[in-house]
């Protein structure tokens, strides 16, 4: 394959050349003869990696599964997901481990990795599966995968590998409960009594910590006192709040952690060169289960799109985008195939119209679940094609093929 005519960001210019891929690698940059795509007016993105999604398989397939997700993923220019572990049964035993990559095997269309889920006991079990990252969760949050107590999280960071990503969902459980008797909501200091405890544990143990969709300024700073800190941001605690937003959604406004206040939301902008990675969160509920109270966002298929209407807004910069949601998170999670737009590496390419204007519609997703917390938002910047190891899959923002996915996690 030959994508001719692309823009694309090279030693830190943006150059217009072709890029050669043959056997699903990146073989050359340059001009080559023969036929092509004609990428012309379009900007070439790494393929992006969306490290925090729930694709809701096994056990909640009627919200989401492999297929699916991975399928709103390509649309939304993503080629590699990492998706968490509380599905039914959560992949917190090697047997449903192993049980659930064989799922993803069967069903992905995009490359995936899955993270495995910490509980207060099953330390002989991470040990037994080996995986590459667990996820901790200082609160309650769906699945109810709950360790609160500061033994068993002390030695989940002491026990598992120092230099693999330990993921933690900071909101602390004794705070939230508290809150909750006295006020009734679910506070930001939760998140920042979380950060404070999680990161002092991992400097304690020496050890990488990525802080999961990390919601204020003051705890991006307070996570960044220790080196070995990771802070990971959602889009909907950038481009929502709960002030401006929380009427308009009314029940569909829940999400852990919630949205904040309009105040919160603005600061939180303030603090994005300190931020290492953007997650989706893609936490896809049907309409009824948002009815009954379930908390979460799908955003696979519009978190890069608000950033690229951010960049035409002058509010950040291309280069931004492409480190947080593509070379950092492959040397995060030693990805070390992906990422750039560099000879040797694979030929997952996002190529984007950064003038197209849109109107988001749920309607028109891949994902199952029928709803976006964004509706009707205008934007310009689009995802137009997407590659996946040389094969084009997305044409005209619409998934025109299934390639089989592969585990890189």
């Amino acid at each position: 394959m030959i994508i001719r005519n692309a823009k694309f960001y090279q030693g830190g210019k943006v150059v217009s050349k072709d890029i050669l891929i043959e056997k699903g690698k990146i073989a050359g940059i340059g001009k080559f003869k023969g036929e092509g795509i004609d990428a012309k007016g379009l900007f070439a993105f790494p393929g992006l990696i969306d490290p925090h999604v729930h694709l809701r398989d096994p056990g909640l397939t009627h919200k989401e599964d492999f297929k699916s997700g991975t399928r709103a993923a390509l649309a939304g220019g993503v080629t590699t997901v990492l998706d968490m572990p509380n599905t039914k049964p959560p992949a917190t035993t090697a047997k449903a481990f192993k049980a659930k990559l064989q799922l993803a095997k069967k069903s992905a269309v995009c490359d995936y990795g899955l993270h495995f889920g910490a509980t207060k006991n099953n330390f002989p079990e991470v040990k037994k599966a080996k995986p590459n990252s667990i996820k901790l969760y200082m609160g309650e949050s769906t699945g109810k995968l709950l360790v609160d107590d500061i033994y068993s999280i002390w030695k989940h960071f002491a026990l598992f590998p120092k230099n693999k990503p330990l993921i933690v969902h900071a909101e602390d459980e004794e705070t939230l409960n508290a809150m909750k008797k006295m006020k009734g909501e679910r506070g930001a200091i939760a998140e920042k009594i979380a950060v404070e405890k999680a990161r002092l544990i991992a400097e304690q143990t020496g050890r990488v910590v990525y802080f999961a969709h990390t919601t204020t300024f003051e705890a991006v700073h307070l996570a960044k006192i220790w080196e070995r800190s990771v802070v990971e941001v959602a889009p909907h605690h950038l481009f929502l709040s709960q002030d401006k937003d929380g009427g308009r959604l009314g029940k569909f406004s829940k999400v852990y952690p919630p949205l904040r206040s309009e105040a919160e939301r603005r600061e939180l902008w303030g603090a994005l060169y300190y931020v290492d990675t953007v997650g989706s969160d893609h936490a896809p509920h049907t309409a009824a289960d948002k009815r009954a109270g379930a908390a979460g966002f799908p955003g696979l298929e519009t978190t890069l799109a608000l950033f690229l209407d951010a960049y035409n807004k002058g509010m950040i910069e291309l280069p931004w985008i492409i480190n947080r949601m593509a070379e950092n998170p492959a040397r995060i999670f030693g990805l070390g195939s992906k990422g750039r737009l560099e000879k040797g590496y694979d030929g997952d390419i996002t190529l984007v119209d950064l003038d197209e204007k849109w109107t988001v519609r749920a309607e028109d997703f891949e994902s199952k679940c029928g709803w976006s917390p964004y509706e009707r938002f205008k934007l310009k910047g689009r995802v137009n094609k997407v590659i996946l190891r040389g094969n084009l899959v997305v044409d005209n923002s619409k998934v025109i093929k299934e390639a089989k996915g592969k585990r890189v996690l």
